[in-house]
C-alpha cells in the first residue's frame, strides 16, 4: 500500500513541478507578447504620423524627390509593420498553446491529488477495520463474554 502511495506522491510532485515550470514559461511568453504588442502600436503610430506628414507635404507642394523618398519610407514602414503583426500573431498563438499546456498540467496535478486523497481515505478505513477487528477479538476473549 505504501509503495502505491509513494509512486502517487512522486507523480503528484512531478505534475506540480511541471505545472509551475509551465506557469513560469507562460508568464515570460505573456511578457514577450506585451512587448511585441507595444512595439506594434508604436509602429502603427509612426506610420500614421508619417502618412499625415506626407499628405501635408504633398498638398503644400513638396519637391517630387522628397515626396518619393517619403513614400518609399512609408512603404518600408508598412512592411516592418506587417512583419510585426505576424510576430504578434505568433506570440499570441504561443501564449494560447502554453496556456493549454498549463491547463492540462493543472488537471493532471489535481487528478493525482484526488487519487492521493482517495488512497489516504482507503488506508484510514482499512486501519479502522483492523482496529475494529482487534476490538471484536479482544471482546470475544474476555472471560465474561463466553
Amino acid at each position: 500500500m505504501m509503495s502505491r502511495q509513494n509512486v502517487l506522491l512522486f507523480l503528484r510532485e512531478d505534475a506540480d513541478k511541471r505545472q509551475k515550470e509551465i506557469a513560469v514559461r507562460l508568464g515570460k511568453q505573456r511578457s514577450l507578447l506585451n512587448e511585441v504588442q507595444q512595439k506594434l502600436q508604436l509602429l502603427e503610430n509612426y506610420l500614421q504620423q508619417y502618412r499625415k506628414q506626407a499628405v501635408a507635404a504633398e498638398t503644400s507642394g513638396i519637391l517630387s524627390a522628397q515626396a518619393l523618398d517619403t513614400r518609399n519610407f512609408i512603404h518600408q514602414l508598412e512592411q516592418v509593420l506587417q512583419i510585426q503583426k505576424e510576430n504578434a500573431l505568433r506570440q499570441q498563438q504561443s501564449v494560447a498553446q502554453i496556456q493549454s499546456e498549463w491547463a492540462s498540467a493543472r488537471v493532471q496535478e489535481k487528478g493525482f491529488a484526488a487519487l492521493a486523497r482517495r488512497i489516504e481515505i482507503e488506508q484510514h478505513e482499512l486501519e479502522l477495520r483492523k482496529i475494529q477487528k482487534e476490538l471484536d477479538e479482544w471482546a470475544n476473549r474476555r472471560p465474561g463474554c463466553q
